[in-house]
């Protein structure tokens, strides 16, 4: 079971979706962060424990993460960020989040 309450409401953590820029690549790169149980790489879904993931975790809109790699560093520039909070209140209905 995954305590919810311990994921940060302002940082990349479990259940984000993030979208970065692949600065070597100039091309914008969308991700999942799940458990490894869940992670399809095809699908974007990636684990907190994957390379990607573990360098993900914990960084902000706008900061810049250097990811090592067999084939090289890439240096991967987070555009925008959606926790598993701002995603569940997506979810809710219009009623529910004016409570």
């Amino acid at each position: 079971m995954i305590d919810v309450t311990k994921i940060p409401h302002d940082r990349i953590g479990l259940g984000s979706k993030v979208v970065v820029l692949d600065s070597t690549k100039d091309e914008e790169i969308s991700y999942h962060l799940v458990t490894s149980e869940d992670a399809n790489v095809a699908e974007g879904r990636i684990s907190t424990s994957s390379p990607i993931g573990k360098s993900l975790l914990g960084k902000q809109a706008g900061d810049t993460v250097k990811l090592v790699t067999p084939g090289g560093t890439r240096d991967l520039e987070i555009l925008s960020l959606k926790t598993i909070h701002d995603l569940t209140q997506e979810d809710k209905p219009a009623a529910q989040q004016e409570s």
